[in-house]
């Protein structure tokens, strides 16, 4: 329990760093371009967070289950360098089509500060912290992506109260994070031969990688989808007040991502004598968040986005509530997926489960936004989620029961 204990603190620690960024500049920014841009510019935030889903291409997924299960320093060099091959193919063809997202759903005016956050977002999908997840490293990730985020975000906040260059800020983000990606390259591959980029292994590696990777675009394709399609089909002023309530929810499920990160190694160590223990535990600590942040986003959203962002783009409670609603049932699910159903290998339930959801999400979303209900596009994203935990908790409960079945006598962890 100790070792969880210590991941729990590393990977909630420093994502918890990477949150303060957002507290120290997302106000200023905010209040800068006010209701009109602040909706342009979370758009572009949104749409670099999915491209990011399609650069990893399942390894956020699968790339912390192959490093753990990796035999010495030089397989985990290997696992590594074929992700890096795989990432790199993709960015060529997601960054331009993130950019040109962009330019459709933002207006002319905020252009450029949206197609520079959608790019920065493209590159956190070059981000090596599945790696630091791995090997069970948070000190790693704090190195290589928190702390240099929140340097850039202190240096960045004289420079936005001074000029009021909203641009600044993604331009030394994607400094940041070509640069970190680069020192990490390094590091882990120090001493290891070099190996030629071969498309032949890049295509077999994708391929493998297909059913995590469609499990993971669309489970977030809809998560992503809501700024934009609020953008593009309600009042600026009513996008942007609905743009406050998801980035607070975006912040809170940094939270259920560090939880996740911290269990997942401990729950699916093969030396652990009571692995059932350790799936009630994930599943125990995932509601619990799920509950306490989720009503306090339905309870304290309005007033928190109007103090951090302003009153002008302050949430609503209605919009506060079914953010509410799904950030509980996108931790409840989180354990379902990541500890259970992926490594049972139950791919095509997970994927089944996830296209209905998004379908009837999106189908929800976009028909509500036009109908010009922000409140009900944030309703659509909570019956996804909700849709997604209904369908596989039932086959989760077999595969535990399976794992109970097959644990060894009881012993002291």
């Amino acid at each position: 329990m100790k070792t969880v204990l210590k991941r729990l603190a590393g990977f909630t620690g420093f994502p918890l760093l990477a949150l303060i960024a957002p507290f120290l500049l997302l106000p200023i920014i905010s209040r800068i371009l006010g209701d009109g841009g602040w909706a342009n510019y979370t758009a572009g935030q949104a749409i670099g967070t999915l491209g990011a889903i399609g650069v990893l291409f399942g390894w956020g997924v699968l790339g912390p289950v192959r490093i753990a299960k990796a035999t010495g320093a030089a397989e985990r060099q290997r696992i590594y360098r074929v992700s890096l091959h795989t990432r790199l193919s993709i960015i060529g063809l997601v960054l331009p089509a993130a950019v040109i997202a962009t330019l459709l759903v933002t207006s002319e005016a905020y252009r450029l500060e949206s197609i520079l956050m959608a790019v920065g977002g493209v590159l956190v999908g070059l981000s090596p912290n599945w790696f630091c997840i791995g090997v069970g490293r948070p000190m790693l990730m704090g190195k290589y992506d928190a702390i240099p985020r929140l340097i850039v975000s202190l240096a960045a906040v004289p420079v936005l109260l001074a000029t009021g260059w909203v641009w600044f800020y993604p331009v030394t983000l994607i400094a940041v994070s070509i640069g970190s990606v680069w020192a990490f390259t390094r590091m882990v591959l120090r001493g290891s031969e070099r190996e030629r980029y071969s498309l032949r292994l890049v295509r077999s590696e994708l391929r493998s990688l297909m059913p995590t990777a469609l499990i993971d675009f669309t489970g977030n394709s809809y998560g992503s989808t809501p700024v934009p399609i609020s953008t593009a089909t309600l009042r600026p002023a009513d996008a942007s007040s609905f743009s406050s309530a998801e980035r607070l929810y975006r912040i809170s499920i940094m939270a259920v991502t560090a939880l996740g990160d911290a269990f997942q190694g401990w729950v699916l160590e093969p030396a652990a004598t009571s692995p059932i223990r350790r799936h009630l535990a994930a599943i125990t600590a995932h509601s619990a968040l799920g509950l306490v942040g989720g009503t306090l986003i339905a309870i304290l959203g309005p007033s928190v986005t109007g103090f951090v962002f302003g009153e002008a783009v302050a949430a609503t409670h209605a919009q506060s509530f079914f953010f509410g609603v799904s950030l509980f049932f996108i931790s409840a699910t989180t354990p379902l997926i990541r500890n259970i159903m992926i490594p049972a290998a139950r791919f095509r339930q997970v994927f089944v489960a996830t296209v209905v959801a998004a379908v009837i999400g999106l189908a929800l979303m976009i028909s509500l936004g036009i109908a010009g209900s922000s409140a009900g596009i944030a309703a659509g994203l909570a019956a996804s989620e909700f849709l997604i935990f209904a369908v596989l908790l039932p086959p989760a409960i077999v595969e535990l029961r399976k794992v109970a079945r097959t644990q060894p006598p009881r012993g002291a962890e």
